[in-house]
């Protein structure tokens, strides 16, 4: 019996150190995640001159030359429930020449909050939307990526048209909560 007792004391200690040989021991972490604001704009360059050329043949009008070779690209994170807005202006002296406008249009990528074009635009010193619905996302960096720009030179007025009038002018594109 004595025996019996001694082995049956030595298998119970025998598991009890080998829970204490093998048990886990563990650690917590507290990682703290964050979504910053981010709100960052850029262009691919900058579109060609807009030359009025003499038309094919007398008689015809000259057309509005054009320009949609460049692209706005952006990165946006907004908060639940905003959006944000890409607006285009110049400055308060710029002009087109005498007897035409400057038409805009912005044709965003249809991916995924990447927003919607505004329309064509006539350029002015006031800010006007051309891509809005821009929520959080980003249009890639490619020469091809991004909001297409479409430039117009429209000729209004043929009579207002004056040889070697030359104007460059500065858009400004802005990137916006609404």
């Amino acid at each position: 019996m004595e025996i019996l007792k001694k082995l049956i004391t030595g298998i119970v200690l025998a598991f009890s150190l080998a829970g204490l040989i093998f048990a886990a021991a563990t650690a917590t972490q507290t990682v703290t995640m964050q979504i910053g604001a981010i709100s960052v704009l850029s262009t691919t360059g900058n579109p060609a001159t807009l030359a009025v050329a003499a038309p094919a043949q007398g008689g015809a009008a000259p057309a509005n030359p054009t320009d949609n070779n460049t692209y706005a690209q952006y990165t946006s994170t907004v908060s639940t429930g905003v959006t944000r807005r890409l607006q285009a202006n110049w400055g308060s002296t710029d002009a087109a020449p005498a007897g035409c406008s400057l038409l805009l249009t912005a044709t965003p990528a249809a991916l995924p909050a990447q927003g919607s074009t505004a329309g064509q635009i006539t350029m002015t010193s006031t800010a006007t939307n051309i891509v809005t619905g821009i929520g959080s996302c980003f249009t890639g960096i490619g020469a091809t990526n991004g909001a297409q720009l479409a430039y117009v030179l429209s000729i209004n007025s043929m009579t207002s048209l004056v040889s070697g009038d030359n104007h460059a002018v500065t858009i400004t594109l802005t990137l916006t909560d609404n």
